[in-house]
């Protein structure tokens, strides 16, 4: 059985930890904010550029994708998870599933965005390249820059065929479900004017070469098709996290309750050793004055 000093000490640590569980939940929560707005002007921007290249296909008698591949080439898998822990079952759920969508092919080539499910990846999975998790929004932009960068090395090298993404994505107030994207080749059959239909009656043009304006479309296209993905990987990161710390903290509480309830029992009968003792040494005392007294008596 534990002391008294002893419980203190546990009681005062386990609400150390509740005050710690408790601040990781808000910055939590603060993380989610930043990237559900993030998540949602990149999807403003994805609109834009969706009308851009209605219009940039517009007089397109037969749309053809140019931007896909053959059969050959490499098949890229970008894996997004967390570097840091405590996230739950996210990374767990993370590496099984890109698993089971990247299967066993030579061509595979597998980029890691995260710690934790490189870790779970890595014997299972021969990792291309790691990268650290942005942990701001504007750090997002850098690592979308650097998969870009692989992007374009690969192209250059042995021919890229296909860019697929594997990301939780937030599924409305709570938990999020395992996505995949085909990030390239872009399907510009779904900007083929018999599918979208313009607003108004006048349509914008434009001055410059078609071919190269369609390109920095795609690649703008791309960009904020990958930037979006980090935000919902983001997003179901941290709704994961609170889901966890929730779940500690009723557990710390439960723990608190049951040391506290400890704490209360051996202080009372803490307490009551103490008064028994008390009055045990009163009736001795009373005895002993009650023997003298007897004692007295019989003398006189």
């Amino acid at each position: 059985m534990q002391t008294l000093q002893a419980l203190q000490k546990s009681i005062h640590s386990a609400e150390n930890l509740k005050s710690i569980v408790r601040t990781m939940k808000a910055h939590a929560s603060s993380n989610i904010l930043q990237f559900q707005q993030a998540a949602k002007a990149s999807m403003d921007y994805r609109q834009v550029l969706d009308m851009a290249l209605y219009i940039a296909l517009v007089e397109e008698d037969s749309l053809v994708n140019e931007e896909e591949s053959g059969s050959s080439g490499i098949v890229l898998h970008v894996v997004f998870g967390s570097d840091h822990g405590l996230a739950g079952r996210f990374n767990e759920r993370m590496a099984n599933y890109a698993v089971s969508q990247i299967g066993s092919n030579e061509k595979n080539r597998v980029i890691v965005i995260g710690q934790q499910v490189f870790r779970r990846l890595e014997s299972i999975q021969q990792i291309h390249q790691l990268l650290s998790v942005p942990q701001t929004t504007d750090g997002i932009t850098s690592i979308v820059q650097q998969v870009l960068m692989e992007m374009d090395a690969i192209g250059a090298g042995n021919g890229l065929n296909r860019v697929w993404l594997h990301y939780g994505k937030p599924l409305g107030h709570a938990g999020f479900e395992e996505e995949s994207a085909l990030l390239f080749p872009v399907d510009l059959s779904s900007f083929d004017t018999r599918k979208m239909n313009w607003k108004s009656k006048t349509l914008p043009t434009f001055t410059m070469d078609r071919e190269v304006l369609l390109s920095e479309l795609v690649r703008q296209y791309i960009f904020i098709t990958l930037y979006r993905s980090f935000c919902y990987s983001l997003v179901s990161e941290n709704t994961s996290r609170i889901e966890s710390m929730t779940t500690a903290e009723k557990n710390i509480d439960e723990r608190l309750e049951d040391l506290q309830f400890h704490y209360r029992s051996q202080r009372q009968n803490g307490i009551t050793e103490e008064i028994n003792d008390v009055i045990s040494g009163f009736k001795s005392i009373r005895k002993s004055k009650e023997k003298k007294k007897d004692e007295d008596d019989v003398k006189a």
